[in-house]
């Protein structure tokens, strides 16, 4: 039977004695999310519902009882499909919180997913134990962290189809470092991409297609997620909504608003107050 809801729902939580995680569980219906990426590993357990998952140009149907697996800056789109709520519970992990869980001998002591989607029912049951366990209060210190151990070592594993990022790497070095790092340092700023691939030494047309195969988003919308997640840190620090905005380089704090709720799913003022 579909499940009636009225309006999209999205709550944040992020345990007190783990720094570095974020969870977060939504229901959606009929909701899209464009091209993004999020700078944290992103652990999710479909609850109920569809989506349709783009990663690398190559689409995904992600069904109930499915695991979402991406990696940090992984470019990545997604929609509902159907009519059914959306629902699920996901983990954000951040790669400084997750070092000292991973084994080190093993893929140079990184995360790496073979593929963004997984059916494994044990995998599933352990991701929604660990989300369950970091989002009690009750839960001390050594059973949180028990629990992200346990996660980790059920999702370090080698297979075939894990990604190889030494063309993306070589690519990147050669032509676009420079104007990433760019970005990285001025998102706030108002530079064009004549500025950025002037830094690359390639046209424009050859820069912004060179961008996009190295990062997965084009120079704008990595500006804009750069200018997103630098906004995430500084409304968790409890600055002003409207002086974040000014200092991300949006005109006003409509613009920022816009911004993040396309790429978070929640208004700024939603998620600072979760």
């Amino acid at each position: 039977m579909t499940e009636s809801i009225t309006s999209d729902s999205v709550r944040f939580y992020r345990p007190p004695l783990m720094p570095g995680v974020e969870l977060v569980s939504v229901r959606y219906r009929e909701r899209s999310f464009p091209n993004h990426s999020h700078s944290e590993y992103v652990i999710g357990a479909i609850v109920a519902g569809a989506e349709r998952l783009t990663v690398a140009g190559r689409s995904y149907r992600v069904d109930t009882g499915n695991v979402l697996l991406l990696h940090p800056d992984e470019a990545h789109a997604n929609a509902t499909i159907g009519f059914d709520v959306l629902r699920y519970d996901v983990l954000y992990l951040r790669e400084d919180t997750m070092a000292s869980y991973v084994d080190r001998d093993r893929n140079n002591g990184v995360l790496r997913f073979a593929l963004p989607v997984s059916g494994d029912p044990t995998l599933l049951a352990i991701v929604s134990a660990t989300h369950a366990a970091l989002s009690c209060d009750a839960a001390g210190r050594l059973e949180q962290e028990s629990a992200l151990g346990a996660l980790v070592r059920a999702l370090d594993v080698e297979g075939p189809g894990i990604p190889d990022m030494a063309g993306s790497q070589t690519v990147l070095a050669a032509h676009i470092a420079d104007a990433k790092a760019y970005i990285d340092e001025n998102y706030a700023d108002g530079f064009g991409l004549h500025d950025l691939a002037a830094l690359s030494g390639l046209s424009v047309f050859h820069f912004t297609r060179t961008f996009k195969k190295a990062i997965g988003l084009s120079p704008l919308a990595y500006r804009n997620q750069r200018r997103v997640t630098e906004a995430r840190v500084r409304l968790l620090e409890g600055q002003a909504i409207a002086q974040v905005a000014l200092d991300m380089g949006y005109a006003d704090q409509s613009h920022l608003t816009r911004q993040f709720q396309r790429i978070v799913g929640a208004s700024p003022r939603r998620y600072a107050q979760q």
